[in-house]
């Protein structure tokens, strides 16, 4: 698998830094709807074991982006512009490295998630645990009844 030299580094975390700051109201919820499509799409087609790690952490920041769209969660903004530059990110196909390419495709991608959760790691760890309290919640209504 190809790696990401120091130049593309730079540039991306360049891009990310830009990004993040810039993201609009739209923007949040085009990543929110379009990374649902992507996901569907490549699920329904199979996720190599090699990217479980990253797919996982796509997932989370998909789902994140969905709770804030819906009014469910609150987070600071520029935590939600960096998910949301991620996302949209990882759904443009034409992007440093292009998906097209199997597996080599998602190196860049996997590169701006991992600054993305560098970025947003407190607010990504207190998601979890309100994700884990409201899934807790939902289980012991659903025995209640």
């Amino acid at each position: 698998m190809r790696n990401l030299g120091r130049n593309d580094k730079t540039r991306l975390e360049r891009m990310f830094r830009t990004g993040l700051d810039s993201v609009s109201a739209e923007q949040v919820e085009q990543a929110a709807a379009r990374t649902g499509r992507k996901i569907g799409k490549l699920e329904s087609s199979g996720i190599p074991n090699s990217l479980e790690g990253l797919w996982q952490d796509i997932k989370l920041l998909y789902s994140l982006v969905g709770d804030v769209v819906r009014g469910r969660y609150r987070v600071p903004y520029r935590t939600i512009g960096a998910v949301a530059f991620t996302l949209l990110y990882f759904v443009n196909p034409f992007d440093l490295i292009p998906d097209v390419i199997p597996f080599v495709g998602y190196v860049d991608d996997a590169f701006v998630v991992s600054l993305c959760i560098k970025f947003i790691g407190t607010d990504l760890e207190k998601y979890r645990k309100w994700m884990h309290s409201e899934n807790k919640q939902i289980q012991e209504a659903e025995k209640g009844n």
